[in-house]
């Protein structure tokens, strides 16, 4: 019979203390601070703590032996190149033009008061139609 280790609950709660930590620092820095353009990449950060932490401990894979600890870290570069290969392709993606020859761009045509002048142009010309 195996011989099974008597665990101790104390991992638990310093894991479950550190996961409280984590989701009071998303909210202060949610609702509290305002980070602007870093305030996804930092809530993304603690997101992919606390995701770490209930996988490995809660999830149990820390005490998985070889190959069953890898599929956490293998799982998370699979995820990160289908984002990066899809965000690539969204960011090089050529305007398209309509067919018939026309000009205009396949666009909906925007509210005057969302259009806004392209960033560094310094002109009063507004984006969009």
């Amino acid at each position: 019979m195996a011989e099974e280790k008597k665990k101790s609950a104390w991992g638990y709660v310093v894991v479950w203390g550190a996961l409280t930590v984590l989701t009071v620092a998303t909210w202060v820095l949610g609702t509290k601070l305002k980070l602007g353009a870093f305030s996804l990449p930092v809530a993304l950060g603690l997101a992919v703590m606390k995701t770490v932490l209930v996988a490995m401990f809660f999830m149990h894979l820390v005490e998985q032996p070889g190959a069953r600890r890898v599929v956490l870290p293998v799982s998370a570069v699979f995820l990160c190149l289908l984002l990066g290969v899809t965000l690539l392709e969204v960011m090089t993606r050529i305007r398209m033009s309509r067919p018939d020859g026309i000009e205009e761009e396949l666009e909906p045509r925007r509210p005057e008061s969302t259009r806004t002048a392209p960033p560094g142009s310094g002109s009063k010309r507004l984006m969009g139609n």
